[in-house]
């Protein structure tokens, strides 16, 4: 397990998203997908996905590349994969909320053919929106 680990990115992406038991239960609980990619050699975690199965729904609750690997294509590669693995399980949806302010994340997901599909309000600490984005079973499979 890589808890330490995800524990250090989310200080340094998130400031702080989960504390270190969220993190330790992300990680156990059979009904959760968290995927990382690792520097070969240093071992070190430069970024992550983790989503929960909710009955055919997956909803990704954390995507974090590494400040000093932002840029170059990590995000993509990582959410690519969690798409990749959503097909065996028969999903028909995958979901998110990404914070308004985050024009590179918003970016990303537009670019993979999530949609928007609504907003939360006051979502984030900091009283800012969530914006709600979906894929549906039909892009899951286009999308790879």
């Amino acid at each position: 397990m890589h808890l330490d680990a995800c524990f250090e990115l989310d200080q340094k992406s998130f400031k702080g998203l989960w504390s270190i038991s969220q993190w330790e239960r992300e990680l156990t609980d059979p009904k959760r997908i968290c995927l990382g990619v690792f520097h070969f050699d240093s071992k070190k975690l430069f970024a992550l996905c983790s989503a929960w199965l909710i009955l055919d729904e997956l909803h990704i609750t954390a995507l974090a590349v590494h400040p000093n690997q932002q840029r170059k294509g990590l995000g993509k590669f990582i959410l690519s994969s969690i798409i990749k693995r959503s097909k065996s399980l028969k999903i028909n949806q995958i979901r998110l909320e990404v914070k308004e302010t985050n024009q590179a994340a918003i970016a990303l997901y537009k670019s993979m053919d999530f949609k928007i599909k609504g907003h939360r309000s006051n979502f984030y600490k900091d009283g800012t929106k969530a914006i709600i984005f979906a894929m549906k079973s039909e892009q899951i499979i286009e999308s790879t």
